[in-house]
């Protein structure tokens, strides 16, 4: 079973994505997510060029329906393709050809499209979309609980290989390649559990990073702030506590610094080794 969820957040602009196969890399040609622009899924007899073509009708100015139409148009192949769409509006458009395995199905919502085929139970897609509208969080956590739902609704029924989650950020200014989750799980006995484990990484990663730059300019409070929380999270690790002690250190807290380095990183030569490096760069020297 292929089955994947396509969305908009429409109180942030953000757009995402998420699927779940029994294939090997789905997230290698399933899901297409562009900043400002949309979100595409193309799959059963997957065509990826249904994901770049579509965004490049989207942002000449197509709406989901006209560019879905337009490639199905073309398409010998058409029945065999299924099909979702959503664009910066939140405007939708979605297709599984007569000719898509059983059971295969979709689901319309405002702004989200939920779709399955050869999957384990009719109406999977159902269950998926109201997964989705009932789950609180970011538009990564409602989409991965989606997935979820409809993978334990369902069932595979090749077994279960891959997974992916995109999401873009919202906004006009951002570029079209940025990226808030991308994540691949490409070949796995539990595609979907890890899924779930990468996205609470991803969360703690993305906590550290700000915690990271924030070093990196010298804004002591910002990054004590950041790296706390990090160091905080049931999924810290060395590299944590390392950054956390950097922050100490450019607070002025050099006690605290060593004792945090120690209890993250043990006597571990490596971490030692760039803590020295960073030290004699001098980004770790607190403001005079």
């Amino acid at each position: 079973m292929t089955l994947s969820i396509v969305a908009l957040d429409p109180d942030t602009g953000q757009l995402g994505a998420a699927v779940h196969t029994g294939w090997l890399a789905v997230g290698n040609k399933v899901p297409w997510v562009e900043t400002g622009v949309g979100a595409v899924l193309t799959q059963a007899v997957t065509e990826a060029s249904y994901g770049p073509r579509s965004l490049d009708l989207l942002r000449s100015g197509h709406s989901p329906a006209e560019a879905l139409g337009a490639l199905l148009a073309e398409d010998p192949q058409a029945e065999s393709r299924q099909v979702a769409i959503v664009d910066f509006e939140g405007r939708i458009a979605a297709h599984t050809g007569s000719a898509c395995i059983a059971s295969a199905g979709h689901a319309l919502g405002d702004g989200v499209v939920a779709v399955a085929n050869m999957a384990g139970a009719d109406g999977v897609w159902n269950l998926m979309l109201d997964a989705f509208g009932n789950t609180t969080g970011s538009i990564a956590r409602r989409l991965c609980s989606a997935v979820a739902t409809g993978h334990e609704a369902g069932g595979d029924l090749r077994g279960s290989t891959s997974a992916a989650l995109l999401t873009a950020p919202g906004g006009a200014t951002e570029p079209a390649w940025a990226r808030q989750v991308d994540l691949r799980i490409d070949d796995h006995p539990d595609p979907v559990t890890e899924l779930a484990r990468l996205l609470d990484l991803h969360e703690m990663y993305d906590l550290m990073g700000t915690g990271i730059n924030a070093v990196t300019a010298g804004r002591a409070d910002e990054a004590m702030n950041a790296l706390e929380a990090a160091a905080g999270h049931p999924l810290a690790n060395a590299q944590t506590g390392f950054w956390q002690a950097a922050a100490q250190l450019l607070a002025g807290d050099s006690d605290g610094a060593e004792a945090t380095l120690r209890k993250s990183t043990g006597d571990d030569a490596g971490w030692r080794l760039l803590w020295e490096r960073n030290r004699s760069s001098g980004r770790l020297t607190p403001p005079s």
